[in-house]
């Protein structure tokens, strides 16, 4: 799945050997869940935005890219419960967003339904027993509470109803204030950033090629791009240390330009981003640092290796393909020491928050 220029959904779905309904309402509830993302009207950058309500956002869009990640290849990882489970933990994220904005608590996270996942989260624990176990508490939707009420004997799991979606009630949207727009520039630039401004980066005639972003001094960066088309991510944390950022970032073919968004911890850093050939990205055989979201090329051979990270949050080794799109994830983890085999010499998307580094043992 894609997203379009503008926030519009492409369904490029490679489902194979598959059930199709089932196939298609999980297609229906990434999707879903995609244009929930896009209206939320919390802003990274606006007044009263904190470190805690922008880790739920990054929670919920880290969510939905997993959801499309375990689909993009020619098959499903596990199976559709997988995405699922996925999509209720981005849901729950854009729950916990919605307490800290209101000064209310965060929910509690329940889990999926313990018949089926399909019903969507659970709405109470009751007590159940199976055909010859013995009684054990579980989650259930509020349906299957009723049943079990009405019938505490074992039942079978309720099947959705036609054209039924699962999905958890939609909020109403927000009307969104339309920021203002700059024309495509070969190199831009700016201090700070809330959000408020979306920049345009005029593409270069050669591809595949990358944004370099780079600020003169210390920073903590999040580049957010606005159309998703072709692109494995669109929130970028640059910098989780801030320390003075110098960063790759994949661009995506057939756009004449891509429009982006900078939310800075300050309002007076100096930041520049300007299109580069592959030669900006920084090649390594044995061994490699850096901090935030970055590319780098692996000229090594396959075989072994191991990932230190030292941030607060999920990071994720993505090896991309000649076009420089999502190919695979080599291995994800929080801080500490993972293990892992490198398929062998490319480029690796880092999509981090802190430090880390990268070696060939």
């Amino acid at each position: 799945m894609r997203r379009g220029v503008g926030g519009g959904l492409r369904r490029l779905w490679p489902w194979r050997g598959r059930d199709k309904s089932a196939l298609a309402e999980t297609e229906t509830e990434i999707t879903a869940f995609g244009e929930a993302l896009d209206v939320h009207s919390f802003s990274p950058g606006q007044p009263g935005a904190t470190d805690e309500m922008r880790a739920e956002l990054a929670r919920a869009l880290d969510a939905y890219d997993q959801a499309k990640r375990d689909v993009a290849g020619d098959q499903m990882r596990a199976d559709t419960l997988d995405v699922l489970r996925t999509l209720d933990e981005g849901r729950h994220a854009l729950a916990c967003l919605d307490a800290l904005i209101a000064g209310r608590p965060k929910p509690e996270h329940m889990p999926l339904c313990f018949f089926d996942a399909r019903h969507g989260r659970a709405a109470r624990q009751v007590s159940w027993a199976p055909p010859g176990g013995a009684d054990r508490n579980i989650a259930v939707c509020a349906a299957d509470a009723v049943r079990l009420r009405e019938n505490p004997s074992p039942i079978a799991p309720r099947q959705p109803g036609p054209g039924s979606r699962v999905r958890a009630q939609p909020r109403e949207a927000k009307p969104r204030p339309t920021p203002p727009t700059r024309a495509p520039q070969p190199q831009v630039s700016g201090k700070g950033g809330s959000g408020e401004q979306i920049h345009q980066l005029e593409m270069p005639s050669y591809r595949p090629a990358v944004m370099v972003f780079s600020t003169n001094g210390q920073a903590r960066v999040h580049l957010r791009f606005e159309g998703r088309k072709g692109r494995s991510s669109r929130l970028y944390r640059l910098s989780g240390d801030g320390t003075p950022i110098t960063a790759r970032i994949p661009l995506p073919e057939g756009n004449k330009a891509i429009a982006f968004r900078v939310f800075a911890a300050g309002d007076r850093e100096a930041w520049m981003a300007t299109a580069a050939p592959l030669r900006e990205v920084p090649r390594f055989h044995d061994e490699i640092n850096g901090t935030g979201s970055d590319v780098v090329h692996y000229r090594g051979e396959p075989g072994p290796g191991v990932l230190h990270y030292a941030g607060p949050t999920l990071i994720q080794l993505e090896a991309l393909d000649d076009r420089l799109a999502y190919w695979v994830t080599v291995t994800e983890g929080r801080a500490g020491e993972h293990t892992f085999q490198w398929p062998g010499r490319g480029y690796y998307q880092v999509r981090s928050a802190g430090a880390w580094s990268l070696s060939a043992t």
